[in-house]
């Protein structure tokens, strides 16, 4: 089971990260992923950043919050609109980003240091593949109905399986 595999792998890894994250510079895994998004980014509004993180708007908007509060953001409200909030790095997000990186890609290199740079190549390729059919998957499960969680279930009409061809061969 690839999913599971992958998750296992992650939650070893993201383990050691979050360690570094949290203990040493009292940032959770959600913030060090937003800081790691924004050192990219000119600006950002939230929608935006949410949608890039894989995560709700109401857990974006708590991170955003925490993150302001330690002062790694600054926020600032278009002036057309002012639901909508940019959001960039500050001066100390970006050096906080910049002490907790080598740790990261530390982590990364001792990780992928148990196979040759050939398998590194070759695995870097097929996790690209992985991630375009994820992709095209991911589409074909947006148009599926949501469960109707108000009722206290789950509604299932007309769902397909991965398989049956509906999600692009």
């Amino acid at each position: 089971m690839l999913l599971y595999r992958l998750n296992q792998l992650r939650a070893v890894g993201g383990g050691m990260v979050l360690r570094y994250c949290e203990g040493r510079f009292g940032v959770t895994r959600r913030e060090w992923v937003m800081l790691a998004m924004l050192s990219s980014q000119a600006r950002v509004n939230s929608s935006e950043l949410a949608a890039r993180a894989h995560l709700t708007r109401s857990a974006t908007s708590k991170a955003i919050m925490a993150m302001a509060a330690k002062g790694l953001i600054e926020r600032q409200a278009l002036p057309g609109n002012r639901r909508v909030i940019e959001i960039r790095l500050s001066e100390a997000g970006r050096r906080l980003y910049e002490q907790i990186l080598p740790l990261v890609e530390g982590v990364n290199r001792e990780l992928m240091s148990s196979l040759s740079p050939q398998e590194v190549d070759a695995l870097d390729g097929m996790l690209d593949r992985l991630q375009e059919q994820a992709d095209v998957m991911a589409v074909h499960l947006a148009q599926l109905p949501r469960a109707d969680r108000r009722r206290g279930g789950t509604r299932r009409v007309g769902l397909r399986e991965p398989g049956d061809g509906e999600f692009g061969a």
